[in-house]
């Protein structure tokens, strides 16, 4: 057993998508059955919990480069004596290693989960003595330990593994994937960044709500107010195919796929263009989507989620989280500005 206090908590394991880039010729309107997506679904299990004894004090701002694969970016970390790629995801509460590299690691029996295409394989608990990114260090973390060997095959690239937003919760977060960045901005108690940067204004302010470890945010789609929850590891948006007909209709889907989560099964998805996406009063360009069922999340989280934001949603801007005010902040690329 591992020390700690040990609490019921919901870890969302990877809203991560891996979405293949679509040749110009699908975009006329037809359905194909062709490509596949790579999802890892949100897993419900009992962990221990184990806060940060190391944190980067004194360190008032940092800027870590992140690496671009397809629609996935990553982190350059290390893992006690191990260095590697992690994908940033706000879809994660934690970290989670691939049990690939990390094996020998597991300290807890392993537990099956389910997922959006069915029952997971196992998924593993540990402790971890340290990791250091850019500079800053974590000592004596809890972390899942679970196959991510999909991702790496769908992507040519290894992946140690997920890095949360658990051990950031007291910094500002400014994803930039534009430029290939996050850039982070130690906290005071009322939520205001520490020394000369001062705050920023944005073009758009929106509260974001934090519910058994993942982000909400309310956006607004054919006058139909809906639950998204905040993925920056997902490399496309996702829409629940049990949206209203009234949301359905702002749709115009494109093409048919299958989608290939970590467990062994698959499920036929729809792929789509979003055009009347708003996000606190403001309307976005049109975005691409997934259109699959969200009924296993949901119900895993006891509340209907309608839909994730990902590497579609992020690229319109700098996307700036504030947990200590709960709060996200969006600055807009010239080329989305209206």
């Amino acid at each position: 057993m591992l020390p700690g206090a040990k609490s019921a908590i919901t870890l969302p394991l990877l809203f991560l998508i891996a979405l293949l880039y679509l040749p110009t010729d699908l975009f006329a309107g037809k359905l194909h059955a062709a490509d596949k997506f790579i999802l890892v679904k949100p897993i419900v299990i009992t962990a221990y919990y184990h806060p940060a004894s190391s944190s980067p004090d004194g360190i008032e701002s940092i800027t870590i480069p992140l690496k671009r694969v397809g629609h996935l970016f990553l982190i350059e970390a290390r893992i006690d004596d191990v260095v590697g790629n992690f994908v940033f995801d706000t879809g994660s509460s934690k970290l989670v290693l691939n049990k690939t590299y990390f094996r020998k690691y597991i300290a807890v029996d392993e537990e099956n989960g389910g997922g959006m295409t069915g029952a997971t394989d196992g998924v593993g608990r540990t402790s971890v003595r340290s990791l250091e990114v850019s500079g800053m260090k974590f000592s004596n973390l809890s972390a899942d330990v679970t196959s991510l060997g999909h991702i790496e095959n769908r992507r040519g690239v290894k992946i140690l593994g997920l890095m949360g937003l658990s051990l950031l919760k007291q910094m500002e977060i400014v994803i930039d994937l534009n430029h290939n960045e996050i850039h982070l901005f130690r906290l005071d108690k009322k939520g205001n960044r520490m020394g000369a940067k001062g705050n920023r204004h944005f073009d758009l302010v929106q509260e974001v709500e934090e519910f058994q470890n993942i982000l909400l945010v309310k956006a607004v789609i054919g006058g139909k107010s809906l639950d998204f929850c905040l993925d920056s590891g997902a490399e496309s948006n996702v829409l629940s195919s049990y949206s209203s007909k009234s949301v359905m209709r702002t749709v115009t889907i494109i093409k048919r796929s299958d989608l290939v989560g970590v467990a062994s099964g698959q499920a036929d998805v729809l792929y789509g263009m979003m055009n009347d996406f708003s996000l606190g009063g403001r309307r976005f360009p049109t975005m691409k989507t997934i259109i699959t069922s969200m009924d296993r999340m949901s119900k895993s989280y006891g509340r209907v989620i309608d839909g994730m934001l990902g590497y579609d949603f992020f690229c319109q801007g700098e996307i700036c989280i504030n947990l200590v005010r709960n709060e996200m902040g969006i600055t807009f690329s010239k080329s989305t500005d209206k």
